[in-house]
């Protein structure tokens, strides 16, 4: 459909007013496809075409001009022109005929008849969920009446006269683009594609012309990083059902997640790996890990992860097996009110009866309502480790603790340990996200997202068995999850300039209830266990951003300043053991803890980009980071003990420890605390990096180096043991290289040094608690900082955009690396397990990655995707861990020598329907080490999950997944004999969404 001549009138008497004399545009070409980076040198100044195929020059004076075009150190051909004024403008099409560069050019002066010559904007409009067309899409033009809709093909044409436009693409389903100046042609057209997604990713990143490179998708990102790079983006987690970075992660070549939370890449657990959300640091909710639990951040408020596999200056220097850098997402291009339920339910758990116990009333809001909170009597008179020295009434000893005062404190817990069953609900959530766009009076635009997300589920361990030396017997475990989250970012953006405000609030509880029967015939005792634990995890995040653009784009700053606070909340978890029928009451434990971090984030990075030579390119880029993390720990543990003979320790606990036997002296309070359960420790860095990529057109260098500063400090409040502190001043230079032999085929190298600092409380004199397994857990106050050399070789394929295949090889060489292992020391302590500097460890991996489309019609599109990772992790053991252990070597803990996952899909375009086949695999990973013995194994697994989407119309859409199909058994096993097992049930869920 073409513009009426009054429309095209009023376009180019528009454009007349924005247009500067004297301009030069040139239009690059070959086989009716715009070329991408060709250098086109006009009077000695240089520019490179874009992906849209133009290079345009201002302020053109009138004379002799001397044009040089030429790409990758090649010169493809020189010509030259004249203007007669200052106001006459060049349009020149250059078109690669057999190698050689042939001109057209054209002069006009703005304003005059010939000025308005028309030319055509022409392309295809396609979804990147389908790759199929988008049907009736509205592609208008900024500022004019001027607009066409695309046809059943996702066709458009617009006629326009000769000049520079702002397009406005909008569709019902897929939201509002901006795309900016783009350049018409008098009697040529100008040929694009242009991508839309529905998964609200924010924007067109670029103009893409027919035939050149589209970099909308993670193998985009990929293929143009200066490093190793994996990407996930919206549209991936939305089509495989992830519910979380933890479950997106695992999908991702050399990457695999331990008790669902926390990753570990290329062999390296959470030690060696660096995370940031939206560019800043993170503080941990995990007080035996320095790493951020990845089940905390839902999809929901994601725009998008990438992996980092290997090391840049920009990076934290701890960032060994990578860095994940999560997004959150950003400002929406069109209104959004986005409505969305969801239920599920497991094939063994739903509507069984399960473990649980009396709680309070906004349990169901994963939030305690003062049930679970210590009284004041308790916090007062509970501190370190002082004991409760009682006395009878009327001592006068301040010092003592009366009868009377006991019983206060007795009573004023509520004395609730009896396990009871109840039935499993169906899971169950909603989630609503809201947002708009809104023009300024000026050249930008303001705009705000908000999202909020609520879920409630239960999952449970069934057929649960331990069989461990002596020991042998069943157990029972459920656990309800609250998942709560609130998200808010709000900013301003124009051409030049992105400002954004970013409020995060992620909230996670897990309610947990678990009893156990075991049998130990080496002392013929029946144990019978009951844990109850309510634990609330929480994030709260501030984060102001920036980024400008000077200079023509050619430089770029970055700054952003946040903070932080992650919280654990374990408020009354209680635990207690009955052996042969009879309660044992030095194993009653009631613990409050409370683990606050606050973390303080700031960063400026800038980029300037030059051309050294016609065919040489600059790109320098510096920044500085500054991290502070204070950590609070309290911990107050509660026990009781029995006065003397008399209490019938048979009977039901209730009927033990309650009010009336505190009252009548029979139970007294005991204070289980120790002077180090409570501490407080900070974790301060302070870094500078700069670095310089080189590029010479198919081969790209970068060198560069990063200079961090650190401090670690450790505080016991309650007790007189020496403070631990570890700073150290590091440089960590790296050098790598990228070779673009062809179109298709690039190979990357680097070299790199990196380090690994030991968490705040591997550091500790004190003995911590495993929050899962309430094993002991003693610090080493004598632990060093690991060094590492790391090698990287990839070599990567595409096909298409969309295809590719890679292969990378990887090794790191780690210099006192500090692993998990067993204690030096008898008795009690021999059980624990403690933290030490081994000899060394080589680390070498092989990573295959790819996706294939296998099927293209009209009506079908399919896919084949998937990795694999071998992965070689040898730690040389230190004299005393060999000595323990009874070996010089073994496998790092947590690795998995064998990593795999496939995905198979299928879209049927017509009614706009996709599923997909997901599979992930791991072999067998050391879970813990053992005294004398072999270590603790996780044996392998294969989980299968299958997700189904179906878009009914343009506001309604509906999700289906099912996970761990095959119902896979977790199983532990030690000398190739099992000790523990169990088996979790297939998930199976379904969601709705509604778009107003």
């Amino acid at each position: 459909m073409k513009p009426t001549r009054l429309l095209l009138t009023a376009a180019s008497s528009l454009l007349v007013s924005q247009v500067m004399a004297g301009e030069a545009v040139f239009y690059l070409i070959e086989d009716g496809a715009a070329l991408k980076d060709v250098t086109v040198t006009l009077n000695g100044q240089k520019r490179l075409s874009g992906s849209d195929g133009f290079a345009s020059f201002d302020n053109l004076p009138a004379g002799s001009h001397s044009v040089v075009v030429s790409q990758m150190g090649e010169q493809l051909g020189e010509f030259q022109f004249d203007t007669a004024s200052a106001a006459e403008n060049a349009e020149i099409v250059v078109e690669m005929i057999g190698g050689e560069a042939i001109e057209e050019v054209v002069l006009y002066t703005p304003g005059q008849a010939d000025a308005q010559l028309a030319g055509k904007i022409s392309g295809v409009l396609l979804s990147d969920e389908t790759a199929g067309p988008i049907v009736g899409a509205r592609i208008s033009v900024e500022g004019t009446e001027v607009g066409v809709m695309t046809d059943a093909d996702g066709a458009f044409t617009l006629d326009l006269p000769r000049g520079q436009y702002n397009l406005t693409v909008s569709h019902p389903n897929y939201g509002k683009r901006d795309v900016r100046n783009l350049h018409v042609i008098g009697n040529n057209t100008t040929a694009l594609n242009l991508g839309m997604s529905m998964a609200g990713n924010g924007s067109i990143e670029e103009v893409v012309a027919v035939g050149s490179y589209m970099p909308t998708t993670g193998a985009a990102q990929e293929r143009d990083s200066s490093a190793v790079l994996e990407a996930i983006g919206t549209e991936q987690m939305a089509r495989f059902g992830d519910s979380s970075a933890a479950s997106a992660l695992k999908r991702v070549a050399g990457v695999s997640v331990v008790g669902g939370q926390f990753a570990v890449v290329r062999g390296l657990q959470g030690r060696y790996i660096s995370s940031t959300l939206n560019g800043g640091l993170m503080p941990s909710t995990d007080p035996m890990r320095r790493d951020v639990p990845l089940d905390l951040f839902p999809a929901a408020v994601l725009g998008g992860i990438n992996i980092q596999k290997t090391y840049t200056p920009d990076m934290p220097g701890d960032a060994t097996g990578g860095i994940i850098q999560m997004t959150t997402k950003g400002l929406p291009d069109e209104p959004v009110n986005k409505l969305s339920v969801d239920m599920g339910m497991n094939n063994r758990t739903t509507f069984s009866d399960i473990n649980s116990y009396e709680g309070g009333s906004s349990d169901w809001l994963g939030v305690d309502d003062g049930t679970r909170e210590m009284p004041s009597a308790i916090a007062s008179n509970f501190v370190g480790s002082k004991g409760l020295t009682y006395c009878s009434s009327g001592s006068g000893d301040p010092l003592c603790t009366y009868p009377a005062e006991m019983v206060g404190m007795a009573t004023s817990l509520d004395h609730n340990y009896n396990v009871q069953q109840t039935s499993a609900k169906p899971a169950r959530g909603f989630s609503y996200g809201f947002g708009d766009r809104i023009e300024s009076s000026g050249d930008g635009e303001y705009g705000y997202y908000g999202a909020v997300q609520y879920k409630d589920a239960t999952e449970a361990r069934h057929d649960a068995t331990v069989n461990d030396d002596d020991r042998s017997g069943s157990y029972e475990r459920s656990k309800r999850k609250i998942d709560t989250t609130a998200y808010l970012v709000g900013g301003y953006e124009t051409a030049e300039t992105t400002l954004l405000s970013k409020t995060t609030i992620l909230r996670k509880t897990d309610n947990t209830t678990k009893t156990s029967s075991v049998y130990d015939s080496s002392a013929d005792q029946q144990i019978n266990k009951v844990l109850m634990q309510w634990t609330e995890r929480q994030f709260l995040g501030q984060q102001f951003s920036g980024e400008h653009l000077f200079a023509d784009d050619t430089q770029q700053l970055n700054w952003h300043v946040g903070v932080a606070q992650t919280k654990r909340d374990e408020p009354d978890r209680r635990a207690y053991s009955y052996i042969n029928g009879v309660f044992i009451p030095s194993t009653l434990e009631r613990r409050f803890s409370e683990l606050t971090e606050d973390a303080l984030d700031a960063g400026v990075d800038y980029r300037i980009e030059t051309m050294l030579t016609d065919d040489i390119g600059l790109t320098v880029k510096t920044g500085l980071m500054a991290s502070q993390k204070d950590r609070t720990v309290d911990m107050t543990r509660v026990g009781v003990a029995t006065t003397g003979a008399g209490l019938d320790t048979t009977q039901n606990i209730e009927a033990i420890v309650n009010d009336a036997n505190f009252q009548n002296g029979q139970l007294i309070l005991a204070n289980r605390t120790t002077n180090t359960d409570s501490y407080e420790a900070s974790d301060n860095v302070t870094a500078a990096y700069a670095s310089g990529e080189v590029d010479f057109g198919d081969v790209q260098v970068l060198a560069g180096a990063r200079m961090e500063d650190s401090e670690q400090t450790l505080d016991y409040p309650y007790s007189s043991a020496n403070s631990n502190k570890l700073k150290s001043s590091d440089v960590l230079p790296v050098v790598s290289a990228n070779w673009q032999y062809n179109e298709e085929l690039q190979l990357r190298a680097a070299v790199s040094k990196t380090l690994s600092r030991p968490g705040l409380t591997e550091l500790s004199e004190s003995v911590q608690y495993d929050p899962e397994t309430d094993e002991e857990v003693y610090g080493n106050p004598d632990l060093v900082i690991s060094k590492i050399d790391n090698l990287d070789l990839r070599a990567e394929y595409y096909f298409s955009e969309e295809e590719n295949i890679s292969f990378a090889v990887f090794n790191k060489m780690i210099a006192d690396p500090i692993e998990r292992t067993v204690m030096d020391a008898s008795g009690s302590a021999a059980s624990g397990t403690t933290f030490r500097n081994e000899k060394s460890a080589d680390l070498t991996g092989l990573e295959l990655d790819f996706r294939i489309n296998t099927l293209d019609t009209d009506t079908w599109t399919g896919f084949v995707s998937g990795n694999y990772s071998y992965i070689d992790a040898v730690v040389n053991l230190s004299d005393d861990s060999a000595r323990l252990e009874g070996k010089d070597s073994r496998q790092l803990q947590g690795q998995s020598r064998n990593l795999a996952n496939f995905q198979i899909g299928f879209d049927h375009l017509p009614s706009a329907q996709s599923i997909t086949l997901l599979v992930n695999s791991f072999s067998d990973r050391i879970h813990l080490t053992s005294r004398a013995d072999d270590p603790i194994i996780e044996d392998a697994r294969i989980t299968l999950d299958l997700a189904y989407e179906y878009e009914i119309d343009e506001q309604m859409s509906v999700k289906a997944k099912a996970g761990n199909i095959t119902d896979s058994r977790v199983s532990y096993s030690q000398g190739g004999s099992t000790i523990e097992s169990y088996h979790e049930g297939m998930d199976i869920s379904a969601g709705f969404s509604y778009e107003f």
